[in-house]
C-alpha cells in the first residue's frame, strides 16, 4: 500500500508539474518522439499551440495549449495515447468531495486544481496508479495551501479523496 501511494504521489507530481508555470527554458525532445505518437497527438489535439515534448525513461509528455487553457498530453514508452491533464476550476468537484475537503482541511486555500482525464477505462500499471475505481475515467489533484502548510489530494469522480502528500 506504501508503494502505491508513493507511487501515486510520484505521478502527481509529474502531472502537476506539467501544468506549473515554467520559470526557464522548455525542454524540447521533439526529435526523440516517434513519428506514430506525433500523429497520434496532432490528431487527438489538432489544434494545440506552443507544443513542446518531454521524453523520459517511462512516458512522453507533450505540454501545449488549448483555447488558452495549459495542457498535457501522455504517452506510454510503446506510444499508446494514456490521458491528458489540464487545469480546472474547483466547482467541478463532487459536491460530497468539497464538503469533506472543507471539514478536514478548514483554512486551507487552493493553489492548483488539475484533471487527468484518461484516454479510456485505466488498464496499465501508470494509469491504475491513480484511479481508485476502474470505472472512473478521470481523476483530480488537488494542491492546497495555508501558511507553510502545504498538502496534495487525489479526488475521484465518485468522490474519494486521498492525501498523497502534507508538508
Amino acid at each position: 500500500m506504501k508503494k502505491l501511494t508513493l507511487l501515486s504521489a510520484i505521478f502527481a507530481i509529474l502531472s502537476l508539474s506539467a501544468i506549473a508555470a515554467d520559470g526557464g527554458k522548455k525542454n524540447d525532445d521533439v526529435n526523440k518522439v516517434s513519428s506514430f505518437v506525433i500523429r497520434q497527438f496532432e490528431s487527438e489535439f489538432y489544434n494545440a499551440k506552443d507544443v513542446s515534448w518531454t521524453v523520459s525513461e517511462g512516458y512522453e509528455k507533450a505540454e501545449f495549449f488549448v483555447d488558452n487553457v495549459k495542457m498535457a498530453a501522455f504517452f506510454d514508452t510503446n506510444g499508446k495515447y494514456l490521458g491528458h491533464t489540464e487545469a480546472v476550476t474547483y466547482n467541478v468537484l463532487p459536491s460530497h468531495a468539497k464538503k469533506q475537503i472543507a471539514r478536514e482541511y478548514e483554512g486551507f486555500h487552493v493553489k492548483e486544481l488539475i484533471r487527468f482525464q484518461y484516454a479510456e477505462t485505466p488498464t496499465s500499471a501508470l494509469t491504475r496508479l491513480t484511479a481508485t475505481n476502474v470505472f472512473d475515467d478521470e481523476v483530480y489533484l488537488l494542491t492546497l495551501y495555508k501558511a507553510d502548510k502545504q498538502a496534495t489530494l487525489r479526488i475521484t469522480p465518485s468522490a474519494a479523496v486521498e492525501l498523497l502528500s502534507k508538508n
